[in-house]
């Protein structure tokens, strides 16, 4: 039978090249790295021609390079960075990575929550200044987790790992929202990862009760997806809907929460705090605001930054090459209507 050229841009280990070498005899692999942090530069030049699979973050742009290229598997969970991209418009099939960022995103979605709730910041403000607080009793006063409810916007596979822990570690009550209002998880997830048949919330919203699912929440999570529809989902109306009490935790994309908006709320203390993981603009700008703020705490976009990342992604590569070589549906096949 003949061969399968697959090309892949990113920087994996030979044990991890080895696992996707032995999914076929077919597979031809080849690995030609861009450098780090070039992850999304165009990897055009990095073509022979006849690549009939690759695997990169931005697949190159000029697509005559590639002539024989049939499938692109992303690097990434979202496709917000392809906004206007050739390959949209083309017949090569997309995929994503996603499914395979729920547990690191899920327990850094967590950290934020403890330490906000805890008020770990002021801690280490006060550390560095080698201060102890005689009133430290008022001064620490924090909030438990135990028993407050989780809105989660965009109950996706990192949103149901975040109600898996939140629910199971620490008794909170859990709300759901999702595009589609399906409750069972299609897509790829790892196993005992996540609520697959989302039998977790105690109720689910649509997306036109976005307001009311926020004002039941003592913490929210960002986790949709970036699309056309959800760009500034979270303005100035609807953080006046939550609790001045709450805590907005943001590990999607800086797109669907405005940050002007934000930066007022948690100025003016229409909300207890915000966690944030993404922003509109990255690097966040040295002037910005947020910096600045103490009932803020900024994390520059490294959720996913764990040694066990690209193993994931390799595992889920793996299985998406089975179903390529046996003419199976590939996982993860990204739906251009919705964006993702």
């Amino acid at each position: 039978m003949d061969s399968i050229k697959v090309l892949m841009t990113l920087r994996f280990t030979e044990a991890q090249l080895a696992r996707i070498r032995a999914v076929s005899p077919r597979l031809v692999v080849a690995q030609k790295s861009v450098k780090e942090g070039a992850d999304f530069a165009d990897v055009a030049a990095l073509f022979d021609g006849d690549e009939e699979i690759g695997y990169c973050t931005v697949p190159p742009r000029d697509l005559a390079v590639a002539p024989r290229l049939r499938w692109v598997q992303l690097h990434t969970a979202g496709i917000n960075h392809l906004t206007g991209h050739p390959i949209l418009q083309s017949n090569i099939h997309l995929t994503t990575n996603s499914g395979t960022h729920p547990t690191p995103i899920g327990e850094l979605a967590l950290a934020l929550m403890l330490a906000l709730a805890r008020k770990i910041p002021l801690m280490v403000r006060k550390q560095d200044r080698g201060e102890w607080d005689r009133n430290k009793w008022q001064v620490f006063l924090g909030t438990e987790l135990r028993g407050k409810t989780l809105g989660i916007v965009g109950y996706g596979s990192i949103g149901r790992e975040v109600a898996r822990i939140a629910k199971q570690g620490f008794a909170m009550r859990v709300l759901a929202m999702s595009r589609s209002g399906e409750k069972r998880d299609r897509g790829y997830h790892e196993p005992g990862v996540g609520d697959p048949d989302g039998s977790l919330p105690a109720a689910w919203f649509a997306r036109t009760q976005l307001r009311e699912l926020l004002a039941q929440s003592d913490f929210v999570l960002i986790a949709a997806p970036l699309t056309d529809e959800t760009r500034n989902l979270i303005g100035e109306a609807e953080l006046r809907a939550l609790k001045p009490s709450a805590f907005l935790i943001n590990i999607a994309r800086g797109g669907i929460v405005s940050e002007p908006a934000l930066i007022r709320a948690l100025t003016e203390n229409w909300i207890a705090g915000a966690g944030l993981d993404v922003f509109e603009h990255e690097p966040l700008p040295a002037e910005s605001e947020l910096w600045r703020l103490e009932n803020a705490i900024i994390s520059p976009h490294i959720s996913a930054a764990t040694p066990q990342y690209d193993d994931r992604a390799v595992a889920l590569f793996c299985e998406n090459l089975r179903r390529y070589v046996n003419g199976d549906a590939l996982l993860n096949g990204v739906n251009l209507e919705k964006g993702y």
